[in-house]
């Protein structure tokens, strides 16, 4: 079984075919209205809560070879997906009964939700950066919708990764052990015999390379990037999208992605161009966003793609002659991997320009960075005062070196002359005139 249509790619419902949110419903599993202590993979054990349960696979199938409809069913009939309190959601898994402690501590049911002055919400806001707009009403329902990831991990090309979250891929889809990938179209399939036999057939592993126009290449660290027109190959982007998704907790995820440009960053090698990331924006963003959603996939980070890509939105911007700054809200990956590379450039600029008139304009015009974004930075760095009103920006060079390298390792570099690229809007208007 495959999806690759855009029609089968509207199916949003929902995880199909989870189960119910009390496990009082369950005959003989673990009360969730109580905290455990579960067992992470590296053998610490953690307060956690049961988010839901299912019947384990040892006890279906011993079910399936010797059905009765008698059977009692206990604690260790049932695996458990669990939330780990204060850890990341990413985190939740799937664990059977063994990595679980009982214990007698209840857990107390939510406070009624009010209705809160501006200045609650904007504080909300800062503490749930990630759903940045969301009301706690919205935050829940989006909590509660996407809790339980239903895809436990994908095979994409010679990798295979462990998935983060829930994303919502079309009925049929759901509940599995592996997705299995095609690194080239992006099509997805249940069983891995399905994408051998696609492969052999697909198009874009004969091209040996993502759709769209290539708009940069690297040959000596062997990378390229591809421009993508959500208009001109939607289904490409909505399998991205979904793709994106099994690693972004994030409120936005766009269905419709005509809007979109979508750069899709390659290591090309003999066998073809293979994706590590990508980022997409708008092709016309009224808020002035140079970014609306990016991406390393798991498998390739720590290798500086992803200050690279954010490297790349803004050289683009710089070319449409824009200033530029990411969508809100940020991934909680994406905010942290933003400041770095924002403080990064900015020490850059204070070092290739020490001696001279400094400005906010200035480091604008340089690095198209947004006022606002720079002011942040810089106070989260403790790199600017202010005295009688005027900003006092810190040029110590042994302070800055210190800092630059506790923002850690910095991205690939961008050779500007090798991006060949043409603003979208220049483009429409040149066909318009044709």
């Amino acid at each position: 079984m495959s999806a690759k249509g855009k029609a089968k790619g509207k199916a949003f419902l929902g995880p199909h075919g989870v189960v119910n949110n009390s496990t009082k419903q369950h005959e003989g599993a673990i009360d969730n209205n109580f905290f455990i202590k579960a067992q992470m993979k590296d053998g610490t054990w953690l307060k956690s809560r049961i988010i839901e349960c299912r019947l384990s696979k040892g006890f279906q199938y011993h079910l399936s070879k010797d059905y009765d409809p008698k059977t009692i069913k206990t604690e260790y009939s049932y695996e458990y997906y669990i939330h780990y309190e204060g850890q990341n959601r990413r985190m939740d898994e799937w664990v059977t009964r063994n990595r679980i402690e009982v214990t007698q501590e209840e857990i107390t049911e939510e406070p009624v939700i009010k209705k809160r002055n501006k200045k609650e919400e904007k504080k909300e806001y800062v503490e749930n950066d990630e759903h940045e707009g969301m009301d706690a009403v919205g935050l829940l329902a989006h909590e509660m919708h996407t809790k339980v990831k239903t895809i436990d991990s994908i095979e994409f090309g010679n990798y295979r990764c462990e998935t983060w979250y829930y994303s919502p891929y079309p009925s049929g889809y759901h509940n599995l052990d592996c997705l299995y990938i095609c690194e080239f179209c992006l099509s997805f399939y249940v069983l891995k015999s399905e994408r051998e036999r696609h492969l052999k057939n697909c198009e874009l592993a004969k091209l040996g390379h993502p759709p769209g126009d290539e708009i940069y290449r690297d040959t000596q660290r062997q990378i390229s990037m591809f421009e993508i027109d959500g208009h001109r190959n939607p289904i490409y982007c909505e399998n991205l999208c979904y793709l994106a998704k099994l690693f972004l907790d994030h409120k936005n995820l766009y269905y419709d992605v005509e809007p979109f440009l979508f750069f899709v960053l390659c290591e090309y090698n003999e066998t073809g161009f293979h994706l590590v990331g990508y980022f997409s924006k708008e092709k016309e963003s009224t808020h002035g966003w140079n970014l609306s959603c990016i991406l390393t996939l798991p498998f390739q980070q720590r290798k500086g793609y992803g200050k690279f890509l954010i490297s790349m939105s803004y050289q683009l911007s710089l070319i449409e002659g824009k200033i530029g700054t990411p969508e809100r809200p940020l991934s909680d990956l994406g905010r942290e991997s933003y400041l770095s590379w924002w403080t990064q450039t900015l020490i850059e600029y204070f070092r290739k320009f020490k001696g001279t008139d400094i400005s906010l304009n200035s480091i604008t015009k340089e690095t198209g960075m947004k006022d606002s974004d720079i002011l942040w930075t810089l106070e989260q760095k403790q790199l600017i005062k202010y005295q009688s009103a005027q900003p006092l920006i810190c040029m110590d060079m042994d302070y800055l070196d210190k800092v630059y390298v506790q923002a850690g390792r910095p991205g690939i570099p961008i050779n500007k002359d090798n991006i060949h690229w043409v603003p979208y809007k220049k483009l429409k208007n040149i066909n318009e005139k044709n």
